[in-house]
């Protein structure tokens, strides 16, 4: 039986909806393993169900589009929360940017960027003060320059 154009558009955009919900799972799990140990299980856990209910939406595509495309955007926007949540704004950052073309997985994309970045802060933190620490002059080295240019400037006479 020939389909509909509604129908057509309809199943179009259940499936470009599924591929936003998958693409969501994936960046999910990226920011999963980038988050501390003790989140990481309750994290896991959410996306598990939110990949359950893709692989649903996935099969009911043909025979329910409309379903399909509701859970896979419930999927898609629960696992942004769930980022927004876990992720190191803390409730902070929007979800604003779910509402256009494939920002739920942008927004969890930027989360796990953020997670990244306070990792990698605390460990340029240590180096630069290790760094600082060696190529710091002390107290008495600094006193010693001090003293020298003025001995300098009374030779040449310019103090």
């Amino acid at each position: 039986m020939p389909k509909t154009q509604q129908e057509q558009d309809a199943r179009r955009a259940a499936k470009r909806a599924v591929k936003e919900a998958e693409r969501s799972a994936k960046e999910t799990r990226s920011l999963a393993s980038s988050l501390p140990r003790e989140v990481r299980p309750r994290v896991d856990a959410l996306a598990d169900v939110e990949r359950a209910r893709i692989r649903r939406a996935k099969d009911e595509v043909a025979r329910s589009p409309r379903r399909a495309r509701r859970d896979a955007r419930l999927a898609s926007a629960r696992l942004e929360r769930m980022a927004v949540r876990y992720g190191t704004a803390a409730g902070r950052a929007s979800s604003r940017d779910a509402s256009r073309r494939g920002g739920a997985p942008k927004a969890i994309k930027r989360q796990r960027v953020q997670v990244k970045q306070a990792k990698s802060m605390g460990v340029v933190t240590g180096i630069r003060t290790l760094l600082v620490s060696l190529f710091t002059p002390t107290d008495r080295k600094s006193q010693q320059k001090v003293a020298k240019r003025r001995a300098r400037r009374v030779k040449f006479g310019t103090a």
